[in-house]
């Protein structure tokens, strides 16, 4: 491994594909990621999670959750707010200070000739700032017309009141390469204003989003024009998080999981999902817009 800082040119597009779960779902055009762990599940010999998830149906493996767990009685992180306010506040505070302290290239991928090379960092790029909910105003949430069990993400979020984070960290593609960042995941979101087809998600003036405010005291990282986190823990796959117990247990590494449970060492272990309580503002469902909040509109 060797320490780069990376430059980020002007003019680049340092858009994140926002691979989450109740939050921005995958598209058809994410399968990259999606193959390659599905190529490290089957090297490791661990039966592949994500039968439930494919780019073609925009669903994702987050969604084990019945839709009723969705609902605002559900006990934990719902009950929880200020649990996600602290945690979100100390990791938005510890990840903008790795922002000094460069880039360590972990490893690369090559794609060949017909997909994207990949290049896993960990550290924080120098252009991720701390900044506070007040500064970025309504927030945006793509959902990317998802379905789980038959029922809109967007009707879920809407009913539960809670953004989840997904499985991915923080991905800035371009046509020729993708760099994935993986310290930097939670709940990703936009601004009103941004241009939902720079997210690579096969996204429109028309798909599905959610507006929202939130809690004055949660954290916040900018990491591009108009691309904003709330940084929680990831969603790590069940499969991987049953591997990595048990590497715990028999001390055996499965074979091509040695990234993936440094990762997981490196943030203390496994931990438990932490959801982002919302007010939600307005949203869009089907191309229709509905106001729910029109006292918050413009507010923070």
């Amino acid at each position: 491994m060797r320490n780069i800082r990376l430059k980020h040119y002007q003019g680049r597009i340092i858009t994140a594909v926002m691979l989450l779960v109740s939050s921005q779902f995958a598209a058809a055009g994410e399968s990259k990621a999606y193959d390659e762990l599905c190529n490290m599940a089957a090297a490791a010999g661990i039966p592949s999670a994500f039968t439930d998830w494919t780019p073609a149906q925009g669903a994702s493996s987050r969604s084990k959750l019945p839709a009723e767990a969705y609902g605002a009685g559900m006990a934990g992180p719902a009950a929880a707010p200020d649990r996600a306010v602290a945690y979100t506040a100390a990791q938005a505070k510890r990840l903008s200070a790795m922002a000094n302290e460069g880039l360590t290239l972990v490893k690369s991928i090559n794609g060949g000739m017909d997909r994207q090379d990949q290049y896993h960092y960990s550290g924080v790029p120098s252009v991720v700032t701390r900044v506070s909910p007040a500064e970025v105003g309504v927030k945006r949430h793509w959902t990317s017309n998802a379905q789980y069990a038959g029922v809109p993400v967007v009707d879920l979020i809407v009913k539960s009141g809670l953004l989840k984070a997904g499985p991915r960290p923080y991905i800035i593609p371009e046509s020729h390469r993708a760099d994935y960042y993986s310290d930097l995941h939670g709940v990703f979101f936009t601004t009103p204003e941004f241009d939902p087809s720079q997210l690579w998600m096969g996204l429109g003036a028309d798909s599905d989003y959610v507006d929202f405010v939130v809690d004055p005291g949660m954290g916040a990282l900018y990491l591009a024009p108009g691309n904003y986190l709330f940084p929680c823990p990831q969603n790590t796959q069940t499969w991987i998080r049953d591997a990595y117990s048990k590497w715990k247990g028999t001390g055996v590494m499965p074979k091509g999981m040695e990234g993936i449970f440094a990762q997981i060492d490196s943030e203390g272990g496994l931990q438990d999902a932490i959801d982002v309580p919302i007010t939600v503002v307005r949203y869009q469902k089907n191309g229709k817009v509905k106001v729910l909040r029109p006292d918050l509109l413009g507010k923070p």
